[in-house]
């Protein structure tokens, strides 16, 4: 079982929803818009905000920059912002630029400080403007003394708001043969939980040791001992219960269920594997510098999960009903909440739809690395740990509609992401989409929609694969009332003939797109965000003035009956 916080409230595997605390924290949504300029570094940034910013412009707010991070698509800049030299809770700002610098799109949601009283205070970093319903108010964040895990904000001395920061749910030296489950051991043997395939209280059951499968990976040679770590993971002690470190004096780590070493291999094989495909995908800047891993966590508890407000970042697995450390599918959820949380510069929330996400971009992730050893169950998340008599696992696959279905409840909400993913994958395959799920994590922000990141990734699509699979990824979406559906896709050249492109792009021409057989057709003109700019319908030919559009990247729909193509047109 995993355990996810997100705005006070934490959810179970189960989908049993638990009041954890709430006060009135009031977090604006975002507004994503575009700024047409040029930018070569953040203190760039800076000067482009103040002077094209309404509230930014002002003397008494700035941006601290909190995140810089290139991708296969951009740059993708992250700033917190400060009222009177003090940051304000929860409000981020987050600008994205081509690789040359133009800008793409920002995600925003800076508001002014409205009825707040203000007193000059001596320089505490504690501090922070917290909107309530009562307007804006001066608290100071703390650690909790009891758990690190929790943070408390106290206005006037009295406690206002806590939240706890978790999200349930050197290079490597020398190659070792080891024994891990692939992913878990139903998945291997293609059988549903049942005698003998049951947890049997961590037992050495005959039939689960005899879906352990060899594997090679590497290890940390020191000395004459091999260790399970590498420059970005490593094994400690976050919670009861203490259990000793594994190493092995040979090249060969071979465990049975019933020892804990087991679960030590088979957590650090998931992670190191995930962390070499993401790294040959081009995404190594998603990967955390570093991050401490404890196979046997939550005092025994069954619950997993990744902490990200503590340093070094955090993967906790629990060993209540069956040892989530065995099941793989577990390992890569969790490890995804890390890809998201570096990429997208902490960029979580506790909003319905960015909640939603969060955990159906883990389930993708972890889905898609399960099926690539087996289709068996693939639908049903963490068949070993879950979808058995200690709880009741997650699913994928539901025919679920946005945004009627939605049930503020982060764990029945999220197939309404996860499943159209999938759709996806079956579509193109695991590493297109993979690599468009990943890319889009840059482009995340606190408040997201579900719309407005499914729109992203068709900006993704754009950007990595000239719109190769728009197609393929609005139908996928539109099953579920995300994206409108697309007929059919053909060549444009097949359909149309386009001129001066390049007078276009320049801004001393127009462009001018011609259908072959002079037929009317339809036409929307879309930027990079997906956004339309104009529409309409035409006489065999459609004139397009470079002066009608800023500096970006559109795309121009053609229709003719139920036959759809599209050109890509730059604006310098």
């Amino acid at each position: 079982m995993f355990l996810m916080v997100l705005g006070g409230l934490y959810f179970t595997s189960a989908a049993q929803e638990v009041t954890h605390y709430h006060s009135e924290v009031i977090i604006t949504p975002s507004r994503t818009y575009t700024i047409p300029g040029r930018i070569e570094n953040t203190e760039n940034v800076k000067e482009f905000l103040r002077l094209n910013h309404a509230i930014l412009g002002q003397a008494d707010y700035e941006v601290v920059e909190t995140d810089v991070r290139t991708s296969l698509t951009g740059v993708h800049y992250t700033f917190d912002v400060y009222y009177k030299g003090i940051p304000m809770h929860e409000t981020q700002l987050r600008l994205h630029t081509t690789k040359d610098g133009d800008v793409l799109l920002v995600t925003d949601n800076t508001t002014e400080v409205t009825n707040s009283t203000y007193i000059q205070i001596t320089q505490d970093k504690s501090y922070k403007w917290i909107q309530s319903d009562q307007g804006w108010v001066l608290g100071t964040v703390k650690t909790s003394t009891e758990d690190k895990h929790i943070k408390e904000i106290y206005v006037n001395g009295d406690l206002f708001h806590q939240q706890e920061n978790k999200h349930y749910y050197m290079q490597p030296d020398s190659l070792v043969h080891a024994q891990v489950f692939l992913v878990n051991p139903l998945n291997s043997a293609e059988r549903n939980y049942g005698s003998p395939y049951i947890d049997s209280s961590d037992q050495d059951v005959p039939a689960l040791n005899a879906e352990r499968k060899w594997v090679t990976m590497n290890a940390h040679l020191e000395d004459d001992t091999f260790w399970l770590k590498t420059d970005r993971y490593f094994f400690g002690e976050i919670s009861d219960p203490e259990t000793r470190v594994t190493y092995s004096l040979t090249d060969t780590f071979s465990f049975t269920r019933s020892q804990d070493q087991f679960e030590d291999v088979n957590v650090f094989y998931h992670v190191t594997q995930m962390n070499n495909y993401v790294e040959n995908l081009g995404f190594e800047t998603a990967l955390a510098d570093t991050l401490m891993i404890d196979a046997h966590g939550y005092g025994g508890g069954d619950f997993s999960s990744f902490n990200y407000a503590v340093k070094p970042l955090e993967l906790e697995f629990g060993i209540g009903g069956v040892d989530d450390g065995e099941d793989g599918e577990i390992v890569v959820h969790e490890f995804a909440h890390s890809l998201s949380h570096i990429a997208g510069a902490n960029s979580f929330s506790g909003t319905r739809d960015r909640g939603a996400m969060e955990e159906g971009n883990a389930d993708y992730f972890s889905a898609a690395y399960s099926k690539a050893y087996t289709d068996f169950a693939w639908k049903k998340m963490f068949n070993w740990d879950g979808h058995n008599p200690f709880w009741g696992g997650i699913s994928i696959g539901a025919a679920l509609k946005y945004p009627s279905d939605m049930q503020n409840n982060t764990n029945r909400d999220r197939e309404i992401w996860s499943t159209p993913l999938m759709c996806i994958h079956d579509k193109i395959g695991r590493s297109a989409t993979d690599s468009l799920v990943l890319e889009h994590l840059y482009y995340q922000y606190k408040t997201a929609t579900i719309p407005e990141m499914a729109n992203i990734l068709l900006t993704v699509d754009s950007l990595l694969f000239n719109q190769k699979y728009h197609h393929d990824i609005r139908n996928c979406f539109a099953v579920h009332d995300v994206l409108a559906s697309t007929p059919t896709t053909v060549a444009f050249d097949q359909l149309f003939q386009a001129k001066n492109t390049l007078g276009f792009t320049q801004g001393g021409d127009n462009a001018v797109i011609e259908s072959r057989n002079q037929e009317w057709f339809d036409y929307s003109i879309y930027n990079n965000l997906g956004q339309e700019i104009t529409s309409g319908n035409a006489a065999g030919s459609l004139i397009i003035n470079p002066s009608e559009f800023i500096s970006g990247i559109y795309f121009v729909h053609l229709n003719i009956g139920n036959t759809t193509t599209y050109l890509k047109l730059i604006r310098n």
